[in-house]
């Protein structure tokens, strides 16, 4: 980084103005839409709904994990003290403060389980207690109970909003009184929340999409639902600031340096997402234990084989080549290409985490027919089978996320105040 400093730009336009009201317009349309379309192709599935809470899970769980993305690098910028992201740390301040939007958008999958709905988690499911047929999964009845698993989903909530909102109240403040122990306040509260941060990540990816495979396990499949999460959140902070520069904002403030930055951690976090993903495959596929390497069994095997390619070449090898160049993210039409791809892979990879649990068989057990619930049966059962309520859950929950940024792009669009400002507006990749 370059020793220099600079001054914010006499003519930049550094106030949001009616932006962020333009965006949440927006943003609720697309929802409203895009969610009245999915009902209505949800009604004609003919599944008692499955389909669309299904895909309701992976659309919110989506939005979720850029949230998680962006807050993270707010928390970890104000933890090492970090220079670079000082010009584009507001706007990830506003991404990351659409956490309360998210989570009350979230309840429209947690009310239906806790007023009764069997057919998303198998757990939720009557059958799920057959001493017989679950005796391995009984022990884990009493913590996967809809009742609890609701209780834990509000916690979440509000240590996620507590930390979003905590970080970007102190950093408006200091917008209006300049006090520089700001900064050293949130640095200092920065390394409690990181460890509250952790602990929360893992334990929402266990509950709301681990448990989707109730009789499997994985102690790493936070950090890999993680690893993803940073992939969306740069890709997305990566379009949002390029789609606030083009309305002739922060035009002077950010340049090809911070989009070089944001590019570095898009390419960083695809590789860990690959290297954790490998760990937990090699680690359970060569253990050759049937309770841990059923989950891999309907993955690598039938129709969704060919998905599992697709995550290994699209979402990892690909981007990793071309990412690994200088100029790839330097150039932004390249690293809005990249950005793109990897928003679209992320989807694919949180579908490809929860959907092949969607297939739920019926045994019998004595005289009675028995749900033993997903990853059950011939490998070939199992389909892939695209369907459109897919897409438009996943539209639809976007305008949510849209919505919840609109609300927070309010004044400043950068810290004005802050004293690593002109280091950031200086910054230079050696």
């Amino acid at each position: 980084m370059s020793a220099l400093v600079k001054p914010l730009h006499p003519d930049e336009k550094i106030k949001a103005g009616k932006l962020g009201s333009s965006l949440t317009k927006a943003g609720v349309g697309i929802a409203v839409i895009f969610m009245i379309i999915s009902i209505v192709l949800g009604s004609m599935q003919g599944d008692n709904w499955k389909r669309f809470f299904y895909s309701y899970v992976i659309g919110w769980s989506y939005i979720f994990s850029i949230c998680v993305g962006v807050l993270f690098l707010v928390m970890l910028h104000h933890l090492v003290r970090g220079r670079w992201a000082t010009a584009v740390r507001r706007i990830a301040e506003a991404m990351s403060s659409a956490f309360p939007l998210v989570f009350i958008a979230g309840l429209g999958f947690v009310i239906p389980l806790v007023l009764g709905y069997k057919d998303l988690y198998y757990w939720a499911h009557p059958d799920a207690h057959d001493p017989v047929l679950n005796h391995h999964l009984h022990h884990k009845l009493t913590w996967l109970s809809p009742g609890f698993f609701a209780v834990r989903y509000v916690i979440y909530g509000v240590a996620f909003s507590g930390l979003a909102i905590y970080f970007t109240k102190k950093s408006r403040e200091q917008d209006e009184t300049g006090d520089p122990k700001l900064s050293e306040q949130m640095r200092i509260a920065s390394a409690p929340a990181m460890i509250l941060y952790s602990l929360v990540v893992f334990m929402a990816a266990f509950d709301i999409l681990m448990s989707m495979a109730p009789k499997w396990y994985s102690t790493i499949y936070g950090v890999n639902f993680w690893g993803s999460a940073c992939v969306g959140a740069f890709a997305a902070l990566a379009l949002i600031v390029l789609g606030i520069q083009r309305t002739g904002r922060l035009t002077h403030s950010i340049n090809a340096e911070h989009y070089h930055d944001i590019g570095k951690w898009m390419f960083a976090f695809t590789f860990f997402w690959a290297y954790t993903a490998f760990s937990q495959f090699m680690l359970q596929w060569y253990g050759n234990m049937p309770e841990e390497t059923v989950w891999y069994k309907y993955r690598l095997f039938g129709e969704w084989q060919w998905v599992s390619i697709a995550m290994l070449v699209g979402f990892w090898a690909f981007p990793f080549v071309f990412l690994l160049s200088r100029w790839t993210k330097r150039i932004v039409p390249s690293l809005v290409f990249f950005a793109v791809w990897q928003l679209v892979f992320h989807w694919l990879d949180l579908y490809w985490n929860v959907m092949p649990q969607y297939d739920w068989q019926v045994v019998t057990n004595g005289t009675a027919s028995v749900n033993a619930g997903p990853l059950m049966g011939n490998t070939a059962l199992h389909h892939v089978g695209f369907s459109p309520v897919d897409i438009t859950v996943w539209i639809a929950l976007v305008g949510v996320l849209l919505a919840g940024i609109g609300r927070n792009l309010k004044g400043n669009l950068i810290p004005v105040k802050d004293p690593t400002l002109p280091l950031s507006l200086a910054h230079e990749n050696l």
